[in-house]
């Protein structure tokens, strides 16, 4: 975000900042996800024991 931030001071117009923080976003959320499926699965395997 830092980095489309930098970009939007160096000209970059409004609409590629808001796709682009629209797609950094998107991704951290896919991240997330993935990432709480993952411990879900772990806490799972955990209690099993």
């Amino acid at each position: 975000m830092d980095k489309i931030k930098k970009l939007k001071s160096e000209g970059m117009s409004e609409d590629d900042e808001k796709f682009w923080s629209e797609e950094v976003q998107n991704l951290t959320n896919d991240f997330i996800k993935q990432i709480d499926e993952i411990l879900k699965i772990k806490q799972d395997d955990i209690l099993k024991v």
